[in-house]
């Protein structure tokens, strides 16, 4: 064993005597020593830059020590995870609405019965609501979110995605898988018919190791396509179907599945090069049945005071949606905007839960702009950035509001001052 890999695993070794030190200490016998001894040891340990990842370390005593850190993000029971790359910009802005589940309490009773609380990452932000949640088994919204769960920093997934013809949209499951030495991440995408295509991450423990993840580097029929200074190699799998692998340090990255040519080298561009939203005027053909926001709200017996009084000009109503489910509890109501002239959409979103033993969350997928926070007559307001997309959400008593599109902030502040309920 050479000198690093024998730091290494004595940085390894010193982790879990921490770890195990952690898991049988009550609060009366915790000695702040014996952290301050362990810690000093592994901070001893730091040459072994290679065989010792500090931010993997982090992530994974965090992951099995989460109750020690107030405002830790946890895996709730039920998570309806908002899509976050493009399939088509119409679909866009109606699962930034559709994914606004919470569970609050009614607010005719007068009662703050529910906890929530508001997390983010670089990857994604999180309402989490609801009465007895505990933490379960990780799950993650998105591959990227997966990603900054375990502290990659290396640009390894697509941002975009290719636009599907017809009614049958790929769904998207996310997996991670720890192994020896790293994990593998997994981004499916795949139709009902098991059509689509799939991204993975492998991290590994060398470069070497993740260059050996590399294939067709000798088939005649592989195409080598160069980027933004990394080699990727596209191999034909069949009619239309495509493997992309490559490698960047000790991290391989592979795309695989039904493409063509031409998307397989949009899918890598877009990995280090983020794909620019297009706009699409949706089908305007039929009209919404409800051609406000307040009207919906009223037909499922949400207070439409709630609801902006302002939008800015241009916006027509494209499509109308609500819901109500007593026997949940919960009611909601939403509508979709588009402006033609603008090329611009507009999501408003607008949920009741009364059902206090609930457990929900509302996922917003997010870029590396920091989530904007304010005030207005005593309830918070976020506004989250992802590339063109903000959107401002909040919750109060027992509702739940999301306004979402391609705002500028001082839009989405204009926005909430409108708002009947939180007029001066």
């Amino acid at each position: 064993m050479g000198q690093e890999e024998g730091r290494a695993a004595a940085a390894e070794r010193l982790m879990e005597d921490f770890s195990d030190y952690l898991d049988g200490v009550e609060a009366e016998t915790f000695d702040p020593a014996v952290t301050e001894r362990l810690l000093s040891a592994m901070e001893a340990l730091d040459g072994a830059e290679h065989g010792f990842d500090a931010g993997r370390a982090e992530a994974d005593f965090r992951l099995r020590h989460g109750d020690l850190f107030s405002g830790a993000a946890v895996a709730p029971r039920e998570k309806r995870a908002l899509r976050p790359r493009r399939l088509l910009p119409r679909l866009a802005g109606v699962a930034a609405a559709a994914v606004l589940v919470v569970a609050l309490a009614a607010q005719g009773l007068g009662l703050d019965l529910f906890q929530y609380a508001a997390n983010w990452t670089r990857g994604e932000f999180t309402f989490t609501t609801g009465e007895g949640w505990e933490p379960e088994t990780a799950c993650y919204s998105n591959g990227q979110a997966a990603l900054d769960a375990y502290g990659v920093r290396v640009p390894m997934l697509p941002t975009w995605n290719p636009v599907w013809e017809g009614e049958d949209f790929p769904g998207l499951e996310i997996t991670v898988t720890e192994e020896d030495g790293g994990a593998v991440f997994t981004e499916d995408h795949r139709t009902k018919a098991g059509d689509g295509y799939t991204f993975v991450v492998r991290e590994r423990r060398t470069a070497r190791q993740a260059e050996a993840d590399v294939q067709g580097r000798d088939d005649p029929d592989t195409v080598v396509y160069e980027f933004d200074g990394r080699t990727y190699y596209i191999v034909p799998l069949g009619t239309d179907r495509y493997r992309i692998t490559w490698a960047c340090g000790r991290y391989s990255g592979e795309i695989c599945g039904d493409m063509d040519l031409e998307q397989a080298r949009h899918f890598v561009r877009s990995i280090t090069s983020p794909d620019e939203w297009v706009y699409t005027a949706p089908d305007m053909s039929v009209p919404p049945k409800y051609a406000t926001i307040q009207a919906a709200m009223e037909a499922v017996g949400i207070d439409s005071g709630y609801a902006p009084a302002w939008l800015p000009e241009g916006f027509v109503p494209v499509e109308s949606d609500t819901y109500a489910s007593e026997e949940a509890g919960w009611y909601s109501a939403h509508l979709f905007a588009t402006d033609v002239e603008g090329e611009r959409n507009l999501s408003l979103s607008f949920d009741l839960h009364t059902d206090p033993g609930g457990v929900g969350s509302t996922v917003y997928p997010k870029d590396d702009s920091p989530v904007v926070t304010f005030e207005k007559a005593g309830v918070t307001f976020y506004i989250i950035s992802n590339g063109p997309w903000r959107s401002v959400a909040w919750m109060d008593g027992g509702v739940s509001g999301s306004v979402g599109g391609n705002l500028t902030e001082e839009e989405c502040r204009q926005i909430v001052d409108s708002i009947p309920r939180y007029a001066s």
